[in-house]
Formats: structure tokens, C-alpha cells, sequence
């Protein structure tokens, strides 16, 4: 074997039996100075080297990492409404990126019942009057709008769900065509408690 296909220490292991090897002499020289006899103090320095160097080796190996277990599922809980409810609420109490995510989504799939897309420019005046404007703008995508406090996400989602109510109030007629518009909520119907 030749002395290019030996085997080397990586760098970090020598520079730490180098340093290993420097503590153990200079404990050595330490114990003799203090009034050691030489060949304790040459023990004592040899018996530093290898604690210190067997510590070394074990800082590379990996650290063992037992696998955590899923939780159960309990009956009757509802794990992604619990992780929706959090994704609702970020530091300084603005809705969360996954929070506006999960609105899109709502807001999509509301205004696919009015047969509505919420990316078609050509539908932008009834959208703005379904709506609003401030929503609309935030709900659609790459806009440069602030993320919604959470007091304002209840009422975003109050808008969606009445339009949500309105469409589903109104039956169809019995000849099969489209369904007759019924007026908004009146004020007698209160709102869901938050």
C-alpha cells in the first residue's frame, strides 16, 4: 500500500487529537511543576490524552433520534379544523400566509356556486359586488395588500358564508332554469358567534 492510498484522519479529527495531545501535555508538565513525580505526571498527561480524544471521537457521531409516533386519531376530533384555527393567526395578529391560502380556497369555491372565477378580469364588476373591493384585492393572487387582522378575517368570512346562504336559499325553478335570486339576509338573522 502506498502512502497516497492510506487512509487520513479527516482534518477535524486531527486538529482534534492535535489539541487532545497539547491538553495532555500540558496538564503533564502542570502536575510535575506543581510537584508530581515524573512518571505520574506523564500518566496523568497520558490518561487526558485518550478521555479527551475518546470525547472527541464520540462529538461526530450521530446523535440517535427515537421516530415519534403519530398521535392516534380520537374519535369525533378533527385535526385539520384544529390546524386551520391556528393557521388563522401569526405574530402581531395578521392572518398567516397558510391562513389566506385556506380563505382563497373558500372564497373559490363560494364563487364557483354563482359560476363565478375569482381570476377572470371579465367578471371584475360582479365580483367587486359580491365582494368589495378590499377583499377581492386581497383574495386575488400576487397582490401586494397587508395580510388581514384576524377581526377582519370574521368578517371576511361572515361575506362568504351570506353569499354562500344566499345561493343555497334560493331553489330552482321546476322547469330547470336558473334559480330565482332571493334578498340578502335581513337583519333579523344573527350573525354566528366568534
Amino acid at each position: 500500500m502506498t502512502t497516497t492510498q492510506r487512509r487520513r484522519l479527516p482534518p477535524r479529527m486531527l486538529r482534534r487529537l492535535i489539541l487532545s495531545a497539547l491538553l495532555g501535555i500540558a496538564l503533564a508538565v502542570a502536575a510535575w511543576y506543581l510537584g508530581m513525580d515524573a512518571p505520574h505526571a506523564i500518566g496523568l498527561g497520558a490518561a487526558v490524552l485518550a478521555l479527551t480524544a475518546c470525547l472527541s471521537a464520540l462529538g461526530e457521531a450521530p446523535d440517535v433520534i427515537w421516530a415519534v409516533p403519530a398521535a392516534p386519531p380520537r374519535p369525533g376530533s378533527r385535526r385539520d379544523v384544529v390546524q386551520l384555527g391556528w393557521s388563522y393567526s401569526s405574530r402581531g395578529g395578521r392572518v398567516s400566509p397558510e391562513g389566506l391560502r385556506a380563505l382563497r380556497s373558500v372564497a373559490e369555491r363560494t364563487l364557483r356556486l354563482r359560476g363565478l372565477d375569482l381570476e377572470d378580469r371579465a367578471a371584475d364588476p360582479q365580483l367587486d359586488l359580491l365582494l368589495g373591493p378590499e377583499l377581492l384585492a386581497l383574495l386575488r393572487r400576487g397582490s401586494a395588500v397587508a395580510p388581514p387582522r384576524t377581526a377582519q378575517l370574521g368578517a371576511m368570512l361572515d361575506r362568504l358564508e351570506a353569499i354562500a346562504r344566499h345561493d343555497d336559499a334560493a331553489p330552482s325553478q321546476p322547469n330547470g332554469g336558473p334559480r330565482a335570486r332571493t334578498s340578502a339576509p335581513t337583519s333579523e338573522e344573527t350573525p354566528r358567534a366568534r
